[in-house]
């Protein structure tokens, strides 16, 4: 199932090997590749290049923003943001087997979201404010976050701004999964960063499970 991919998301734009390989040690579920302003030949080669880094530990990688990339290089699908190509067109492109992520910042947006059944999760963005993510029109807050989680169609996945500290409050929503930048890329040790946050992760899912289970 697509949902178990969610539990942890990396966004990177690095192809530094021993990295993610470190993160994905660590409890990375998801690598998601932003590359903003860079010519469509340096985005290729960084995209094909982390591909063959995640695919031997059989990581998902999907690109932001370029579903065409994404077919190009059969890469696990795309994140989409608003001003993107519209997802019905991505799924069309990339076929029912790929993961299809769509960006909101808006109660509105989540409406049109929940409209469609192209798309495997929404992301929330952004959580809490973030250095990597200044320009949301929304910041949700954990009372936010809880409504999108509520009315969502979707899985839901939050991003911006969290970290081992606030990861537990996160989860705590009922979100899918985290999506974090900083949070790992500015850790000292990767792989010690992604263990705490998947640890979180995982015992807020669990716990979801068992508690569904008995109901």
């Amino acid at each position: 199932m697509k949902n178990q991919f969610l539990k942890l998301c990396l966004v990177t734009q690095g192809m530094d090997k021993h990295f993610l390989q470190q993160a994905v040690a660590g409890g990375v579920t998801l690598v998601q590749l932003r590359l903003k302003n860079k010519k469509p030949d340096d985005f290729y080669h960084a995209a094909c290049a982390i591909k063959a880094i995640l695919d031997p530990l059989h990581v998902p990688l999907i690109i932001n923003d370029n579903a065409v990339l994404a077919k190009e290089i059969d890469a696990a699908g795309v994140h989409l943001g608003q001003s993107d190509m519209p997802p019905e067109e991505a799924r069309e492109l990339l076929g029912p087997g790929k993961i299809i992520g769509w960006s909101i910042e808006t109660l509105e947006q989540l409406d049109q979201a929940n409209a469609l059944s192209c798309i495997d999760y929404v992301a929330a963005s952004a959580v809490f404010p973030s250095q990597t993510k200044t320009d949301c029109k929304t910041i949700w807050g954990i009372d936010g976050l809880k409504k999108i989680v509520e009315l969502s169609h979707h899985p839901v996945v939050a991003i911006g701004g969290i970290h081992v500290h606030n990861a537990a409050d996160v989860m705590a929503t009922g979100v899918a999964g985290i999506a974090v930048v900083s949070a790992i890329h500015d850790a000292l040790d990767p792989k010690e960063a992604a263990e705490k946050l998947s640890a979180v992760a995982g015992v807020a899912r669990r716990r979801r499970r068992i508690l569904s289970s008995n109901k």
